[in-house]
């Protein structure tokens, strides 16, 4: 069953209960008040004959019981009905020819002489009244008032009350189905879309994100998703065609003097050593190349957990590596900043900073790395960052033309903002004004007590 079919149904019946509802309270209430006017008129009917020359069955009154066993008939119009009883409940007199029947306690009130019954019954006639049986001298009179006409108006309200039910289903089950179509409407778009996405593999489909309810709100966010994977499809195929072709230039220089030593097999020791030494460089840095275009695609150290990690160690231990590789002194001022972030990442990115200060600076003067406050600063001695390329070091496979004759992969500082921003923090480089650049980036601290 359809969604729109199921929202059609529920407020069909929901419809329904509250016209059954309403129809019953309403029938109820309109019965009970006309019994209930009935049943004064017959109590106003009793008082006013009693007032006056009431019936008796003593002394020749009017109403004297005839002769005989049969019960007398006396003529009357409108829709009251007269029966008299006398003392032993028997029959004396009946009106319009219409006999009523008698329970024990109707009898109780003509043999005793006190007691009041108010009861339904059905006449001789076949017709519904509602008698007030009441007591007399020597025996009881009963008053019946016919319902017929009673009935007749309740009938007729039940088909009304069932009528406007009916019709009150009708229209909530169309009202049902008019905001179900409007709801799958937007649902059956979605619905298109991500199959179009799953079948053709594009996510530059235009989806309806109209609407500021629970619907449009998912077409929102089913749009940002599909915008967040086109732009993550983006990045990776940009990654592919600049790792490609960054690795075509160590690898054309592998290839050609790979080519060297076969064509020349009588090179000089000294030429060979010469070509050896450049071909473990070119394999040192393809290697690295690769690990660090692996490090970038695949996401590094995502499924690492994240816990409150102090700067300082983070610093050092990256450092004391970068020391022992490069033989490079690297001086540290830290204070006790502690952040909640990935501990083998930041220490990745401290890494990278220090093998790019490492690199440009060829002065014998120590590297200096300051922590404070969540910021890490790295500071080197070497040329400097052109005005042109500030704005550019931490784009990836960037290499300012001042540093192309280097070795990298321009891949170490994109990993630093990647780090940097995936902590909630950011990046930051500018020149030293005595020399040298500053490269490093800042975190928010934790607001937790140091750790110890």
């Amino acid at each position: 069953m359809t969604l729109r079919a199921k929202l059609a149904l529920v407020l069909a019946a929901l419809a329904a209960m509250a016209a059954v509802g309403v129809g019953l309270l309403s029938y109820d209430a309109t019965s009970t008040r006309m019994l209930a006017e009935i049943d004064r008129t017959l109590a106003n009917s009793g008082r006013a004959r009693n007032d006056g020359d009431g019936d008796t069955l003593a002394g020749g009154q009017a109403g004297n019981p005839p002769s005989g066993n049969r019960p007398g008939r006396i003529p009357l119009g409108g829709l009251e009905v007269i029966q008299l009883l006398d003392s032993t409940g028997a029959i004396v007199v009946v009106t319009n020819g219409v006999t009523l029947p008698i329970n024990a306690a109707e009898l109780a009130v003509a043999t005793t002489g006190s007691g009041s019954v108010l009861r339904s019954v059905t006449g001789s006639d076949g017709r519904e009244f509602r008698v007030s049986t009441q007591p007399i001298v020597g025996g009881a009179r009963q008053f019946g008032r016919d319902l017929t006409e009673m009935n007749r108006v309740l009938h007729d309200l039940r088909a009304r009350i069932l009528l406007v039910g009916a019709a009150a289903v009708v229209m909530a089950a169309f009202a049902g189905w008019l905001a179900a179509r409007g709801l799958t409407k937007s649902l059956s778009a979605l619905t298109l879309a991500a199959g179009e996405v799953s079948t053709t593999g594009r996510l530059d489909i235009d989806v309806d994100a109209s609407g500021h309810d629970e619907v449009g709100r998912l077409g929102t966010a089913f749009s940002t998703m599909l915008a967040a994977l086109n732009r993550s499809r983006e990045e990776q195929r940009r990654l592919v065609q600049d790792a490609g072709h960054e690795l075509r230039t160590p690898l054309t220089s592998l290839r050609t003097n790979v080519d060297v030593l076969r064509r020349h097999s009588d090179l000089p020791a000294d030429m060979k050593a010469r070509v050896l030494d450049d071909l473990d460089i070119e394999v040192a840095e393809l290697s690295a190349l690769v690990e660090e275009v692996v490090a970038v695609g695949s996401g590094h150290n995502a499924d690492e957990s994240v816990t409150r990690v102090q700067l300082s160690d983070v610093v050092e231990s990256a450092a004391g590596r970068v020391g022992r590789r490069t033989g490079r002194t690297i001086d540290i001022a830290a204070d006790s900043s502690v952040v909640t972030a990935q501990r083998a990442s930041l220490e990745r990115a401290i890494t990278n900073l220090l093998d790019n200060a490492a690199k440009f600076d060829q002065s014998d003067q120590p590297i200096a790395v300051t922590v404070e406050a969540g910021r890490v600063a790295v500071r080197d001695h070497g040329p400097g960052i052109a005005l042109d390329d500030l704005e550019h070091v931490f784009d990836r496979f960037y290499r300012a033309v001042a540093a192309r004759s280097q070795p990298g992969s321009g891949l170490g500082l994109s990993i630093v903002t990647e780090v940097a921003v995936a902590h909630g923090g950011t990046t930051f480089a500018e020149n030293a004004a005595d020399g040298g650049a500053i490269v490093g980036f800042t975190l928010p601290i934790s607001a937790a007590k140091p750790l110890t």
